[in-house]
């Protein structure tokens, strides 16, 4: 799997409220809506928001993808249809870690790194083991899959169980180091806060651009694997950098400068994606189009920017619908793969009419499960 190009992915719901806001890979703890908001008690209510238009994003990418690279379809509007979705997507993986960090890295007040650790780490064990266990069981029973000790553990290991659960491994390594960066932040001079957050970005570009470069040059091994444990290291940019943004409001003119640079940024990545085998492969090296790539960056800050102000308005219905994003993420791509059989679209939609229908059953049935799920006491954990 390129790096930064995962199918995704988390996801997210309780992950970032008290008691259940994103994942409850509960990526943070997600204030209760205020309204319009103060200087003193700002609403965060566009977080909420933010999370379900991500979740669906996501959806969307793995809806789309096998229909974008069947090369029969090249060329049709299905086909356009279906690449402008998938790549215009590719901001959601970089949002959801945004929002993770604006909830995650505010200081708490007297709470040390112990208590977060342990009320942190204590809601993302559930939802990891039950999903990864639900996929290997999945896999056996619907795909050509012997569950091995060796492969089981290999898989664990390359965080690379199913698709889109490599996120659960990014989520529990920036969990682990939330206090240190959150620590610094509260301390920091804003100077040094946007110094380190750029230099954490950069890195993360980097990292996909050496990879990339490593690759093509059959150069040997990459200068750094993504596994479980390494996956969260060239995301700690978009962690911080949703932390530096959170309280940032745009003018009118500022959200319409942005919604202009937002569509020229993901034009730019559409065009690259399908124009992808004229172009010099040292083209793609130095502008990975991909969620660790500059533009890619660039769009999902813009994304998360025009968030705030557009989408402050009604918090509990927002907050309520994004309780539901974590089981969206982890039972989504059974859902899909249920209706693939069904509808007979084992390899994709192949019409507008198809793909709508795929992307609108799924959309909707992941969530109608994860509601139904989040009521019955033994699931709602995992949900």
């Amino acid at each position: 799997m390129p790096i930064g190009v995962p199918p995704v992915p988390r996801l997210l719901r309780r992950a970032s409220a008290p008691a259940r806001a994103v994942p409850r890979v509960r990526t943070a703890d997600l204030p209760a809506a205020r309204g319009p908001g103060t200087a003193e008690r700002p609403s965060y209510a566009y977080l909420s928001w933010l999370r379900v238009i991500a979740i669906v994003a996501v959806v969307s990418i793995h809806t789309t993808g096998l229909t974008m690279t069947d090369e029969t379809l090249r060329g049709s509007a299905v086909w356009w249809t279906a690449a402008i979705v998938n790549v215009g997507s590719t901001w959601a993986v970089p949002v959801f870690v945004m929002i993770s960090g604006a909830l995650l890295l505010r200081a708490r007040p007297g709470e040390d790194a112990y208590g977060f650790y342990r009320r942190r780490l204590a809601r993302i064990a559930v939802p990891l083991v039950f999903w990864h266990a639900f996929y290997i069981a999945f896999k056996a029973a619907v795909k050509d899959y012997r569950p091995t000790l060796d492969k089981v553990v290999g898989d664990l290991l390359l965080a690379r169980t199913y698709t889109a659960l490599y996120f659960f491994w990014l989520i529990l390594g920036l969990y682990l180091v939330a206090p240190v960066l959150r620590v610094f932040l509260a301390k920091a001079s804003s100077r040094d806060r946007w110094l380190i957050t750029g230099l954490a970005v950069a890195f993360g570009i980097g990292v996909q651009i050496t990879n990339a470069y490593i690759q093509v040059r059959e150069l040997g091994a990459p200068a750094l694997r993504l596994t479980a444990p390494t996956y969260f290291l060239p995301y700690v940019g978009y962690f911080m950098l949703g932390h530096m943004l959170r309280d940032v409001v745009l003018t009118a003119r500022q959200r319409l400068v942005a919604a202009v640079l937002l569509v020229l940024a993901t034009t730019e990545l559409v065009w690259q994606h399908t124009h992808a085998a004229d172009l010099p492969l040292d083209f793609a090296v130095a502008l990975p189009p991909n969620t660790l790539g500059p533009v890619t960056a660039l769009c999902s800050a813009l994304v998360f920017l025009l968030a705030r102000g557009t989408l402050d308005r009604a918090g509990r219905v927002g907050r309520a619908t994004s309780d539901l994003v974590l089981g969206v993420f982890g039972c989504h791509l059974a859902v899909l793969y249920g209706f693939q059989q069904w509808y007979g679209m084992r390899d994709g939609a192949t019409t507008l009419p198809g793909l709508a229908l795929l992307l609108g059953s799924t959309v909707a049935a992941a969530f109608a499960i994860s509601l139904a799920a989040s009521r019955v006491p033994l699931l709602r954990k995992a949900f």
